[in-house]
Order: structure tokens, then C-alpha cells, then sequence
């Protein structure tokens, strides 16, 4: 069993607009503040970031944990590693504080939020012996038009319809928990199934994977990550060899679509997901992406209109108490 010396000072950033925090984040907040432990910054958007880490890196904390979504973790790890605050970056913790999770649910802190705070001040305030090793991840380093963005899941085709649809049709509705992406997602994947247009309608993409000409798909969907698990334990890539970008196109008029769909989701894909029916799976260092359109970053729809370049960071050693 490893874990972190009881002497390491902890810092905790929190987002109280992320979905798990709006309506319960006193109650979360109050529970923090009992843990003397824990040196606790509470931030309201993304131009606070900078000033929290620096106040961190002063306090010489050497494990940062975040109570947010997956767009607070892209952009506090995004801004703390471009910006170099630490000489040797802190272990890092993701607590469940967002709508999605999907960070969280693969190299953090599971479950119900309450249960993950508590559970997290307790381990401060104890032994803080850890069960498992260290889990390595590096965040996707994208840039587009010069700007660089930071994130660990990055889809495009379908996953845009379904986030469109979800805004639309669940989010305006006040349900914004596991169970309203959960709902998205089975929608998105019926949609395509069921051929509708709202949800099929293709995006050609040239893609080009560690420096090789550009090859261009009628994408159906388009997911890159640094996550071995997606969302609701989907692991939907299967390519080899090196590199920690993780890479799956499916085609327009791919075959057998919601049977082979099940079993790459299930991390087992079948004898269908093969290119010659529309199915890709890469792993690698960096990936081209010619587009016009939008993807999805951690949940941020950002524009694209030529191209898009992916790499990564270096890795960093996410722990879950």
C-alpha cells in the first residue's frame, strides 16, 4: 500500500457554479473548512486560476485536488502546467463537483460527491494511505488558430449533436446530474441508430496521425482522448503501439452500427470495427485534425475553421484516496 506523508500540505480549488456544487456547495464548503488540513481556495472563474495556483505553489503544497467539472480540471492543470508554477507538479486529486465527470470517473474520486468530500477530508486529516499506485494521464495540448486549449477528452460528429441536443432538450430543463448524461447519450446513440438527421449528419475530416498525410473521413463520430475510460465506463479505443492520444473514427454508413458500437463501448470490439466497414483506432503523440465545424473539449464547443493540431503535456500522477 503507498500513500502521501501526513507533513505534505494539501491545497483544494473549488468551482461552486459546477453542477454538483451549485445547489449543496455551503454544505460541501463547511465540511472542508473543518479539516485543517486542507488550504482551501474557492475561485468563480477562470480569470481567478492564476492567483490560486500561485498561492498554492507559496503554500508548497504537494497535492492539489479540484472540486469541479471537467472544464475547471482542463483549465486549472492546463494553466499550471503551461505556466510552470511548479517546479515538481503536485500529485492531483479530481473530485466529482461537475455535471459529466468524466476526468474524475477515470483517474479520480467516484460517486457521489458528498461521499467523495467526505471521504477525501477524512484521508487529510488521517494516514492518507492510498490503495493504489499513482494512475499517469497527460491532457490534450490543442491548439487552434495559434490559441492552445486544454482538456482530456475531445470528440466531434455525433458527440456534437448529442451535446447539442442535450443543452437543448434536457439541460434548459433544469437537469443537469449523471442521470440527464446518461439520457443524453442513449438519445444521441438511438438518433444514429435509427439514421435521424438531427443526429447523423456527417463532418468530413482529414486526419493525420503522427505527421502522416491527412487521410479525409465522412465522420460519423471522432473521439480523442488521454482517458482510458470514458463515460459510464465506455472504452471505446482499441488501436496499439505508442502514444498517449487515444483515437477512434467511425464512419458515415459504418456497418453493423449498433451492434459493433456495444462492443467497442464495452472495450471489446468485435471483428466488425475494422477499416474496410468504417472503423478506426490509433494510438499516438500527435494528431492533425482538417475541419470546418466544432468539437467538444471537456464539455467547450470551440469553432474550427482549418487546422486543428493535438498533442499532449507531460503526465501527470492523479491519485484517488
Amino acid at each position: 500500500m503507498t500513500g502521501i506523508q501526513a507533513g505534505t500540505a494539501v491545497g483544494l480549488v473549488s468551482n461552486p457554479a459546477s453542477g454538483h456544487n451549485r445547489d449543496q456547495f455551503e454544505r460541501f464548503r463547511r465540511r472542508i473548512d473543518a479539516s485543517p488540513s486542507i488550504h482551501h481556495i474557492v475561485t468563480r472563474g477562470a480569470e481567478d486560476i492564476p492567483a490560486a495556483l500561485t498561492e498554492l505553489r507559496d503554500a508548497g503544497i504537494g497535492v492539489l485536488a479540484i472540486n469541479g467539472g471537467d472544464g475547471t480540471n482542463a483549465a486549472l492543470l492546463g494553466e499550471m502546467l503551461e505556466g510552470a508554477y511548479f517546479e515538481t507538479p503536485p500529485a492531483v486529486v479530481l473530485l466529482p463537483g461537475g455535471t459529466a465527470n468524466m476526468n474524475a470517473g477515470d483517474v479520480g474520486m467516484r460517486g457521489a460527491l458528498s461521499r467523495a468530500v467526505n471521504r477525501f477530508c477524512d484521508w487529510c486529516d488521517g494516514d492518507r494511505a492510498l490503495s493504489a499506485a499513482p494512475r499517469q494521464r497527460a491532457l490534450l495540448r490543442v491548439a487552434i488558430d495559434e490559441r492552445l486549449h486544454h482538456g482530456m477528452f475531445l470528440g466531434a460528429g455525433a458527440v456534437i449533436h448529442g451535446t447539442e441536443y442535450a443543452h437543448r432538450e434536457i439541460h434548459s430543463r433544469g437537469l443537469r446530474d449523471d442521470f440527464s448524461l446518461a439520457l443524453g447519450t442513449v438519445r444521441t446513440v438511438w438518433g444514429v441508430v435509427r439514421g435521424q438527421p438531427e443526429f447523423t449528419g456527417s463532418q468530413r475530416i482529414g486526419l493525420g496521425v503522427n505527421g502522416s498525410e491527412p487521410r479525409v473521413h465522412d465522420t460519423l463520430i471522432l473521439a480523442i482522448s488521454t482517458l482510458e475510460r470514458l463515460a459510464f465506463g465506455m472504452r471505446p479505443f482499441w488501436g496499439t503501439g505508442p502514444g498517449a492520444l487515444r483515437v477512434t473514427l467511425m464512419e458515415q454508413g459504418c456497418t453493423k452500427f449498433a451492434r459493433t458500437f456495444t462492443s467497442i463501448a464495452r472495450g471489446k470490439p468485435s471483428r466488425n470495427a475494422v477499416p474496410d466497414q468504417g472503423y478506426f483506432s490509433h494510438n499516438a503523440d500527435n494528431v492533425e485534425l482538417w475541419m470546418e465545424g466544432k468539437v467538444n473539449l471537456d464539455g467547450e464547443i470551440l469553432p474550427v475553421d482549418g487546422l486543428l493540431q493535438v498533442g499532449t503535456t507531460a503526465p501527470l500522477a492523479f491519485i484517488q484516496p
